[in-house]
């Protein structure tokens, strides 16, 4: 048992590790990126690998690595941003439904439902082209569909928490609904609520790639992973580093996040 903890604090320290390194060279990326990301040069479009281009260049002659460390900034920090906005509305929400109870619980219970009910991606898609191409549009639309998965498991764990006895002696003791929540309530749903945000950061930094990839996310030339996804497709067949090299980075920095989750949720969860 002593060895099964070891191990797993060993993997949740790697974890963390990984994941600092990948922020760190997002937000350094001006400092350690070989080449201007938005710099074009045709006559060195396409080429392999070498000292300069470490990763080759893409069709319009720039650097991959360059690109790959830029985009991370907008694909990472965009996807921790919309999961923090997220967060922060979607308790409140359930936290009023579920504390509350009563009729703004089945008002805003009904709220969650709905926001449920529409496939999520296709609804942000509709509100990022509303909007306008623009990270920032695909920002606002993501945030306006995904605040519902945290309302939800809120607003159930309040619910079953508001009947515990710890709660019932504060009301006792005659604490007011501000310090039940702040005290009682977010303490012993926050645990829960972390675990879901770090996983949620994985699926983000996908669906923040997705927008992109379909022309309504990132604007060119913003280097952005879906973006160089779908500017690489037309040389799927010659040049296919072009989408294997931003497709990695996708699924790297995913899997990172989804560990954590993953890890956390084992610690947490004892």
């Amino acid at each position: 048992m002593v060895r099964k903890n070891k191990n797993s604090y060993g993997g949740l320290r790697v974890l963390v590790v990984l994941i600092v390194l990948l922020t760190g060279a997002a937000l350094l990326a001006p400092l350690i990126a070989p080449n201007d990301p938005n710099e074009t040069n045709l006559t060195m479009a396409l080429l392999g690998p070498s000292a300069r281009y470490p990763l080759g260049t893409d069709a319009l002659g720039r650097c991959m690595l360059s690109r790959i460390l830029y985009g991370a900034r907008v694909s990472v920090f965009s996807s921790i941003a919309i999961i923090a906005i997220v967060l922060v509305i979607g308790t409140m929400v359930g936290m009023l439904a579920g504390y509350a109870g009563g009729v703004a619980d089945r008002i805003l219970s009904k709220l969650i439902t709905l926001m449920q009910a529409f496939p999520k991606l296709i609804l942000a898609i509709a509100i990022a082209g509303i909007l306008g191409a623009g990270i920032r549009s695909a920002i606002i639309a993501l945030c306006l569909v995904e605040w519902a998965d945290y309302a939800r498991i809120s607003r159930n764990l309040c619910r079953q928490i508001r009947q515990k006895t710890f709660i019932k002696a504060a009301r006792l003791c005659n604490a007011s609904h501000g310090q039940i929540i702040v005290r009682h309530l977010l303490p012993n749903i926050f645990p829960v609520l972390i675990i879901q945000a770090s996983l949620g950061i994985a699926a983000m930094i996908m669906e923040v790639a997705a927008l992109s990839y379909l022309g309504v996310g990132v604007s060119p030339p913003t280097a952005e992973w879906g973006a160089m996804i779908n500017a690489g497709r037309d040389y799927m067949q010659t040049r296919i580093q072009l989408i294997l090299i931003p497709g990695a980075a996708i699924f790297t920095a995913a899997a990172l996040f989804e560990l954590l989750g993953e890890k956390l949720r084992d610690r947490l969860s004892r």
